[in-house]
């Protein structure tokens, strides 16, 4: 289970600057969460306080419009990670989090986090480096998203 533990973590933006004994230390602190389809991991506005790897399962990534209808804006596979944002900026959750499917996460929480950082002060700059890239990677994606639905409808700009 460890070594599955360190491979997901090794995969995971935020910790690839990370050395195996830093891994070692973040696996020591993640807790196993379960989750059935259409369970609630996080909602938008509410405050975030972890987040989570998934190791199993789809997670649903849901936006409010201005409308009364949610939209699904990315579905989450395994060896990804949600909650990011929150936990490096304390504000709210930016979108809701749904169970997909039957699903299990690793969760760091928000203390946990902290905590690391504070008693590793070597894995801060690797850490945020990493999260850095992932919010890259994912602002690339969502103005991709973003140009595809704008070529659909040239009107609505």
């Amino acid at each position: 289970m460890l070594d599955d533990t360190l491979a997901l973590l090794r995969r995971a933006p935020m910790f690839e600057a990370a050395a195996d004994i830093d891994l070692e230390t973040i696996a020591e602190r993640l807790i196993t969460l379960v989750f059935k389809a259409g369970d609630l991991l996080f909602r938008e506005g509410a405050p975030g306080h972890y987040i989570c790897f998934l190791t199993t399962g789809r997670l649903n990534v849901w936006k409010d419009t201005e409308g009364s209808e949610a939209v699904v804006i990315a579905e989450i596979e395994p060896g990804r990670s949600v909650g990011e944002m929150s936990i490096i900026d304390g504000l709210t959750c930016s979108a809701t989090v749904t169970a997909q499917t039957s699903s299990s996460v690793l969760a760091l929480t928000r203390k946990d986090f902290e905590g690391l950082l504070n008693d590793n002060p070597s894995l801060d700059a690797g850490i945020y480096k990493g999260i850095s890239k992932l919010l890259s990677m994912s602002l690339r994606r969502t103005t991709r998203n973003l140009v595809a639905e704008r070529a659909k409808n040239p009107t609505n700009h």
